[in-house]
């Protein structure tokens, strides 16, 4: 009966630093300080374009991504601090890669200034699905 409580608890114990770890991974630079939000409403338009890949999570191959066009842009303050929606939908700013007027794929937050670990500056127009 131990060993099935002892079990139980590290099971438990190792779901619980999962969870945690994923949460500090899954929102860099999700809720951002009224000046990022700015910068981010700068470049993030309607009719441009996106595309989410999270490289931190796992993702691979940039380039098989889908494409998201830029319907509506809005930031909305949350508690404290402040969000971008894009057509309705909160996005991570990290996470988040806007083309440019060169064709190429630039971070989000880098350009918003917002800080983040483990993602791409931004990716060539080379190879890329539409």
């Amino acid at each position: 009966m131990k060993t099935q409580t002892f079990k139980s608890k590290k099971l438990a114990l190792a779901l619980f630093v999962c969870l945690i770890s994923n949460a500090a991974v899954a929102d860099q630079c999700q809720l951002i300080s009224p000046e990022q939000a700015g910068k981010a409403l700068d470049f993030l338009k309607p009719g441009g374009t996106i595309v989410e890949f999270c490289e931190p999570c796992g993702d691979k191959d940039f380039y098989s991504k889908p494409q998201q066009i830029i319907n509506n842009i809005q930031a909305v303050l949350e508690q404290e601090y402040w969000a971008v929606k894009v057509n309705g939908k909160g996005i991570d700013l990290a996470y988040t890669f806007v083309r440019s007027a060169e064709g190429s794929f630039l971070n989000a937050s880098k350009l918003a200034d917002c800080p983040s670990d483990d993602v791409s500056f931004g990716f060539a127009a080379t190879s890329v699905v539409k």
